[in-house]
């Protein structure tokens, strides 16, 4: 394909932006399909109580020996209660795999990883001012040519 014309450049553009959408589309939809252990989806529609799920949300509450965490899935706000005794504070995200007990209760972990809220806004803050330099970095070095919609180096 001759890719001398804009118009050939934003027919190719505009293919690879939609085979882009729905690739991502595709993975939202069925990511859940392919997890190792269930998640919000099983539970909701069947409970398996006694089997190892596949839990996260933000940390709402917490207390001796146990926490509580949320999470809006497709609308509906799910509370689920951690029985262990892994330091969380509030606003915490929280993933947790571990065995379903009655009342949307994790009675056994078998696996946690704590993202503490600091680290989540240091990590926002940090990528922002990357993208500012790299912004920077890439004005400074190349220009956008609208006749032929190409970019060039200065």
């Amino acid at each position: 394909m001759n890719l001398e014309s804009p118009k050939n450049r934003v027919l190719v553009g505009l293919v690879l932006l939609i085979v882009l959408v729905v690739l991502c589309s595709y993975y939202a939809a069925e990511h859940e399909n392919h997890l190792k252990y269930p998640s919000y989806q099983v539970i909701l529609s069947d409970y398996p109580q006694g089997e190892v799920v596949n839990v996260f949300g933000t940390v709402t509450h917490t207390d001796d020996g146990f926490f509580q965490i949320q999470e809006n899935y497709n609308g509906q706000i799910v509370t689920m209660t951690i029985r262990n005794n892994t330091p969380v504070s509030v606003d915490d995200r929280v993933s947790v795999v571990g065995v379903l007990g009655q009342d949307n209760q994790i009675v056994k972990v078998e696996k946690i990883e704590v993202n503490e809220y600091w680290k989540y806004i240091f990590l926002l803050v940090r990528s922002f001012l990357v993208l500012i330099f790299l912004l920077y970095i890439f004005h400074r070095y190349w220009s956008f040519n609208w006749e032929t919609f190409q970019f060039r180096r200065r």
